[in-house]
């Protein structure tokens, strides 16, 4: 229940609410695009470091499009939660991100409690396109560059295993 001394119609609770549901929604789709690029660049390094422990030279090639592809998931990545910043300090990138795109419109939706305005439209609007924008070039990752590194490497057909010898006194 709202506070009984303010006069706030249902109305805008149900519009607040509402709007509150479809940044929740946004932002969860953003949370899985992630684990996706993060669980694709663990696999790209677990193969990278695999490739160099059984032949570096052999595999050059593989380990190289390894670090490649995971040079690009992390500019991936930064669309959605910014770089890492190695400085010191309190530090800020200028570069907007879609997370903070998607906090921004969050905090100003669930405060405000006589309904949205256009400040909060224009932050959903903001948020949406940002999103949009970062998930196509999230699918177009998935479906151009990591479509061909993963063929590459599935077609090496590596094995840990080792040829086995028989052993005999004689």
């Amino acid at each position: 229940k709202s506070d009984p001394r303010l006069n706030v119609s249902t109305a805008s609770i149900n519009e607040v609410y509402e709007n509150s549901k479809k940044i929740t929604i946004m932002t969860q789709t953003a949370a899985d695009a992630v684990k996706q690029l993060v669980e694709s660049k663990n696999v790209a390094t677990k193969y990278s470091k695999e490739l160099k422990e059984m032949d570096k030279e052999k595999y050059k090639e593989q380990v190289k499009s390894s670090k490649d592809i995971i040079k690009q998931i992390d500019s991936v990545i930064a669309l959605y939660i910014g770089k890492e910043d190695k400085r010191q300090g309190i530090t800020r990138n200028p570069e907007i991100n879609v997370m903070q795109r998607l906090g921004n419109a969050g905090y100003y939706i669930e405060t405000r409690q006589s309904g949205l305005t256009e400040t909060e439209r224009n932050l959903i609007k903001f948020a949406e396109t940002d999103l949009k924008s970062a998930l196509n070039k999230t699918n177009s990752f998935f479906n151009d560059k990591w479509k061909v590194y993963r063929e590459s490497i599935q077609a090496l057909e590596v094995s840990p295993f080792k040829e086995t010898k028989t052993f005999s006194m004689e």
